[in-house]
C-alpha cells in the first residue's frame, strides 16, 4: 500500500496546501472583523496555530495506516483516538503558544486574546483531527479495496491459466501414441518414413510444448503447425487423406488461442478418415466476417451410418472451454453434419 496520501503525487501536495491556505484566510477575515486586534496579530496567530495543525496532523496518517484497528475492541479504539487526539492538540497549541509567547508579552490585547482563544482553537483543532483521520480511514479502506480487487484478478488469472494449460495437455497425449505406434510399425518395413515421421512429430511438439508458455499464436504459426501435424496423418492414411485450405492473407497475422485447431483436426482424422473407406477431405476457411474472425473446418462422413469412434466429445468441449475462458461471451462455436459433412464454425474477435 502506497505512503501518506498527502505526498502521493504533487497534485495531492497542492490540494492539501491551497485548502489550509483558505482556511486561514477566512480565519483571518473572520478574527479581524471580530475583534479589534491589529491585523499584524491576527495574521500571526493564524499562520502559527494553522501552520503547527497542518504540520502535526501528517504523522497523524502513520498509527492509521500500520495499526490493527480493525481487529481492536471499540473500547480500545474510542480511548485510543482520545489519547491520540489529546497529545496532537497539546503538541500543536503548546508549540504554537510558545512561538507567540514572546509577541504576545509584549503586547496585553494580544496575550488576552491568545488566553481566550484557547478554546476555539481546541475545537478548531479536534475538528482537524476528527476530519483528516477520517479522511485517512477512508484512503486506507480505498486502497485496500483496490487492493483486493488486484489480488482477486491475478487470482483469477492464475486459475484461468491452469484451466487453460490443463485444456491444453489433454491434446497431445492420444496422438503422440498413435504416431509412435506407426513409426514403430514402419521402422523395418518402411524406415524411410519411420524417419520422416519422427521429423515431423519432433518439430510438432517443440511447437506444441512452446505453446504451453503463451495464451495466443498467430494464424499463420498455426496452419504452419498444422501442416507438421497433417504430413504425419497423411504417412500413417496415404490416400485416404486429402486436404484443402482457403486462408485469408490478411488473417494470417491474426492472433488465436495456441493449439486451438489441433483438437478439430483430430476430431475430423477421428471420426472422418480413420472409420472412412473411401477418400476423405478435410477442408479449413479462415477469413474475416465484418471484425470477427471466422474459420471453418469441414470434414466428408457419411451421416448413414453410426459412428464406430464413439468417443468422449473432449475434442470439442476443449475447444468450447478455452473459447469460454479467454473470450466469454464474445466468440462461438456451431457444428452441423448434413450432406455428407461435418462443419465446425468458430467466430472469434481476434487478439492484437
Amino acid at each position: 500500500m502506497s505512503g501518506n496520501p498527502i505526498f502521493s503525487d504533487y497534485r495531492s501536495r497542492i490540494l492539501y496546501s491551497g485548502i489550509w491556505w483558505l482556511i486561514s484566510c477566512s480565519q483571518m477575515l473572520i478574527v479581524h472583523l471580530a475583534t479589534d486586534l491589529p491585523f499584524g496579530y491576527v495574521l500571526l496567530d493564524t499562520i502559527v496555530f494553522n501552520l503547527m495543525f497542518s504540520i502535526f496532523i501528517i504523522p497523524l496518517w502513520f498509527p492509521v495506516r500500520f495499526n490493527r484497528w480493525e481487529r481492536q475492541t471499540w473500547h480500545f479504539n474510542l480511548v485510543a483516538h482520545f489519547s491520540l487526539a489529546f497529545a496532537y492538540l497539546m503538541v500543536c497549541l503548546s508549540v504554537g503558544y510558545l512561538i507567540a509567547l514572546p509577541v504576545a508579552l509584549t503586547d496585553s490585547d494580544y496575550l488576552d486574546f491568545l488566553n481566550i482563544s484557547i478554546w476555539w482553537k481546541l475545537i478548531e483543532g479536534e475538528l482537524f483531527y476528527i476530519i483528516t483521520i477520517l479522511i485517512y480511514y477512508l484512503y486506507v479502506y480505498v486502497e485496500k479495496l483496490n487492493e483486493k480487487a488486484v489480488n482477486e484478478i491475478r487470482l483469477n488469472k492464475l486459475l484461468k491459466d491452469g484451466e487453460l494449460n490443463l485444456l491444453k495437455s489433454q491434446i497431445n497425449p492420444h496422438f503422440l501414441f498413435n504416431s509412435l505406434n506407426s513409426v514403430n510399425s514402419r521402422i523395418i518395413t518402411h524406415p524411410e518414413k519411420a524417419q520422416q515421421m519422427l521429423v515431423a512429430l519432433s518439430d510438432y511438439l517443440r511447437y506444441a510444448v512452446l505453446s504451453t508458455n503463451r495464451v495466443y499464436s498467430r494464424v499463420e504459426e498455426e496452419m504452419e503447425n498444422i501442416g507438421r501435424y497433417l504430413a504425419i496423418e497423411k504417412l500413417r492414411f496415404g490416400e485416404k487423406l486429402r486436404y484443402e485450405e482457403d486462408i485469408a492473407v490478411e488473417c494470417l497475422q491474426a492472433s488465436i488461442p495456441a493449439m486451438l485447431l489441433q483438437p478439430l483436426f483430430e476430431n475430423a482424422i477421428k471420426h472422418g478418415v480413420y472409420e472412412s473407406l473411401q477418400t476423405v477431405c478435410i477442408t479449413v476457411k479462415i477469413g474475416y466476417e465484418g471484425q470477427k474472425l471466422l474459420i471453418e473446418l469441414s470434414n466428408d462422413c457419411d451421416d448413414s451410418q453410426p459412428s464406430q469412434k464413439k468417443g468422449s466429445g473432449t475434442g470439442l468441449q476443449n475447444v468450447r472451454e478455452r473459447l469460454r475462458l479467454l473470450y466469454g461471451n464474445s466468440a462461438n462455436l456451431y457444428t452441423k453434419a448434413e450432406n455428407g459433412k461435418f462443419l465446425v464454425k468458430i467466430e472469434l474477435e481476434p487478439s492484437l
